[in-house]
C-alpha cells in the first residue's frame, strides 16, 4: 500500500493551468487550447483549466478567424498557475477583379493614343496655296492620301494608311457632322475657320464607331479672340479656279463669342489631258 501511494504521488498531476484567451480585451469562447497535445475548449468566459505536470509544456491556441498562437510555459508548481493568451485577427485580403476588353486595367477613354496635330500656323501656310479646300493640307500629311471619286462634282475620300475612304471618320469639333468621308463637297471645306486639325492614324473604332477603322480626322474650329478679327482672302488659280473667303469673329458679353464664315468658289470646266473628260 505504501508503494502504491508513493507511485500515485509521483505520477498524478499536482498543479493546473488557468488559461484565459482574449481578443481585443474580450474573452474568446469556443477556442481550442492544446496543452501538451490534449485539446480543451474555452468556456463563455474564455477560460480553460487544464491539469499539468511539472516541467515545461507547450500551449497552442486556435480559433477560426484568428491567428494561431503557440507558447512554451514553465510550470512553477503552484496549485493553479494563470496564463493569458491574446489572439490577433487574421488579416483580410481583398481581391479586386477588373474585367476589360484590353490587356490593361485602364478605362478605354484613358488609353494612350497617337494623335497628330496640325496647328494654325501650318493651316495658314496650306491655305495660301489652296484656300478653297483642305486637300493640300491632308495630302501633305504622312500616311494620308486624298482620292477623287468624282472630279466634276467635287467628291473625294481620304485614305489613311491605304484603307478605303469609307473607313475614315471625319469629325467637326468631335461630332460627325459631315457624314461619310465620301460625301459631296466634303473636301471643299475652306480651312480659314479651322483652329487646328487632329488626325488619328489607325483603328479607332472602339471610340468612334465602325466608320473609324482606318482613322479619324477631327476639324477643330477657330475660337473668337478677345478682340474682333476680320480676314478676307481672294485667290485665282491658273486652272480657272476662283475663291473669295471672308472670316469675322467678335467677343460677346458673359464669355460668349460669335464667328462668321462666308465664301464663294468657282471652277471653270477644264480638260487637262484632252480626253474629252473633265478633270476639273
Amino acid at each position: 500500500m505504501l508503494f502504491a501511494a508513493v507511485f500515485l504521488f509521483l505520477v498524478l498531476p499536482q498543479s493546473s493551468l488557468r488559461i484565459e484567451v482574449l481578443a481585443d480585451h474580450q474573452p474568446v469562447a469556443g477556442a481550442t487550447v492544446r496543452v501538451a497535445g490534449t485539446p480543451y475548449l474555452t468556456d463563455r468566459g474564455g477560460v480553460v483549466i487544464a491539469p499539468v505536470s511539472s516541467g515545461t509544456i507547450r500551449i497552442e491556441v486556435t480559433r477560426k478567424g484568428f491567428l494561431t498562437v503557440s507558447k512554451d510555459v514553465a510550470i512553477t508548481g503552484s496549485p493553479q498557475q494563470p496564463i493569458t493568451v491574446t489572439l490577433d485577427p487574421e488579416p483580410t485580403h481583398e481581391e479586386e477583379i477588373t474585367v476589360s476588353a484590353t490587356r490593361t486595367d485602364k478605362r478605354l477613354e484613358d488609353q494612350p493614343m497617337r494623335v497628330e496635330v496640325l496647328v494654325r500656323e501650318e493651316i495658314e501656310e496650306k491655305m495660301l496655296m489652296t484656300p478653297g479646300d483642305i486637300v493640300m493640307m491632308l495630302n501633305e500629311m504622312g500616311g494620308m492620301r486624298v482620292q477623287a471619286t468624282s472630279p466634276a462634282l467635287g467628291a473625294a475620300s481620304v485614305r489613311v494608311q491605304g484603307m478605303r475612304g469609307r473607313y475614315t471618320r471625319v469629325l467637326s469639333d468631335g461630332l460627325p457632322l459631315f457624314g461619310e468621308a465620301g460625301g459631296l463637297g466634303l473636301l471643299q471645306i475652306p480651312p480659314m475657320d479651322l483652329g487646328q486639325v487632329e488626325v488619328i492614324k489607325g483603328v479607332a473604332s472602339a471610340l468612334y464607331g465602325a466608320g473609324a477603322m482606318g482613322g479619324v480626322i477631327d476639324l477643330i474650329s477657330r475660337r473668337p479672340a478677345a478682340v474682333p478679327e476680320r480676314e478676307i482672302l481672294l485667290n485665282q488659280s491658273t486652272r480657272g479656279g476662283t475663291d473669295a473667303v471672308l472670316w469675322y469673329s467678335s467677343p460677346l458679353p458673359n464669355q460668349w463669342g460669335v464667328t462668321f464664315l462666308g465664301g464663294g468658289h468657282f471652277q471653270q470646266l477644264r480638260d487637262v489631258n484632252d480626253d474629252t473628260w473633265a478633270d476639273l
